[in-house]
């Protein structure tokens, strides 16, 4: 059968779509099997890169994956939480880190592209080798022609970072799968913007996913605990009480924002090491071990469910308005240190002594024992009205 003449133009935008569809089919592929071992897409192309070439540096795989450095670090986190990766030191500069695969972990990856490499060979087995040579440069160099192409996509991006920080730039994400973890603690190990804490039982295998708006930070993960850090931010931005006035320092960083839905089937420990602009955590369905925020906060909403043990909530610094809602009938203890202008249990004010509980709380094994060192504005600790 032979092939009729074709206009070389149209036969270059046949040879686009074919490669654009070929792309695409990989991508949905890769998909597939990432969601069988419960990992992001992003996350086997890693693998398959350090399969095809060996241990690299961080920096070197951000850029065959076009991912950023915070993006790629946090992949590799992913990954070496999960077992699949390692990090070593460079035999040739032991000051620097390199990744490598764990053969153990990545072949089952390897073996799931097995169909996909099987049905290329049988496309490619009638080609005479001249025209599988001529096949070859070509797809060396589209790759090559597409990394000059997102270098050159990201050049404004570098140039426009400080106009990002004025308007509205894409939000960031992160998440890690659970792998071997039994327990999950969460760190701020910085001055945090406005963040929400939630759960949500579809989560399935990941420990956590977080989206983050504004100013990006580091998520590092290991053993279950989540590490996050904030790059420096001005003094001004969770000092919210100067003198006897309380400022609402939350206006001044709006956008930045931090979401973070966490698994409901594991134990969970929170920790703020430098306070936050504003904390809204929704907590229900968590068996929650306690909670501890340093440094200085603005608005904090905590919507707690039933406590196993005594589950102690801690604050260790200023807050200008805490509000915490636990079921009906669960025992409280709530100690105020420092100086205060409204701090009710249940309606109660606290009137001298800076210390009120429930009926009996300190008999009783489950109860969540609440306490600030520092001043607040208003402190409420009230039992949540019933939902619908």
């Amino acid at each position: 059968m032979s092939t009729p003449e074709i206009e070389r133009d149209e036969l270059v935008a046949a040879i686009l779509r074919a490669t654009a569809e070929m792309s695409t089919g990989r991508a949905a592929f890769t998909q597939v099997v990432a969601e069988r071992f419960g990992l992001a897409a992003t996350d086997v192309e890693c693998l398959g890169l350090l399969a095809a070439e060996g241990a690299m540096a961080v920096g070197r795989l951000g850029e065959l994956t076009a991912l950023t450095t915070g993006a790629t670090t946090r992949m590799v986190d992913r990954l070496e939480q999960a077992g699949y990766v390692r990090r070593v030191p460079d035999p040739a500069d032991r000051r620097r880190v390199i990744v490598e695969p764990v053969a153990e972990r990545t072949i089952a990856v390897a073996r799931a592209f097995e169909p996909l490499d099987a049905a290329i060979r049988a496309a490619l087995s009638p080609a005479p080798p001249a025209d599988a040579l001529a096949i070859r440069a070509f797809l060396d160099t589209t790759v090559a022609g597409s990394r000059d192409a997102i270098a050159q996509a990201r050049a404004p991006e570098a140039a426009g970072v400080a106009a990002s920080h004025a308007g509205s730039p894409e939000p960031s994400s992160a998440s890690a799968p659970v792998a071997s973890a039994t327990h999950g603690r969460l760190v701020f190990v910085t001055a945090v913007p406005n963040v929400r804490i939630t759960t949500d039982p579809a989560l399935g295998r990941d420990l956590y996913r977080a989206r983050f708006s504004g100013a990006v930070p580091s998520a590092r993960v290991r053993d279950g605990v989540i590490t996050i850090r904030y790059p420096r931010l001005a003094w001004f931005d969770f000092r919210t009480r100067i003198g006897d006035q309380w400022l609402d320092a939350s206006a001044h960083w709006r956008t930045n924002r931090t979401e973070l839905v966490i698994n409901d089937r594991l134990p969970w420990s929170v920790e703020f090491r430098g306070g936050a602009t504003g904390i809204d955590a929704d907590l229900r369905s968590i068996r929650l071990d306690g909670i501890v925020v340093a440094g200085t906060s603005g608005v904090v909403q905590l919507r707690l469910g039933a406590p196993s043990g005594v589950v102690r909530i801690r604050f260790k610094g200023d807050v200008r308005s805490l509000t915490v809602a636990r079921p009906l009938g669960v025992a409280a203890t709530l100690r105020v240190a420092g100086g205060f202008r409204s701090a009710t249990l249940d309606g109660e004010a606290i009137w001298s002594g800076g210390r009120i509980e429930t009926p009996g709380a300190t008999a009783i094994p489950d109860r969540y024992e609440i306490e600030l060192s520092g001043d607040a504005n208003q402190v409420t600790v009230m039992t949540a009205r019933p939902e619908g």
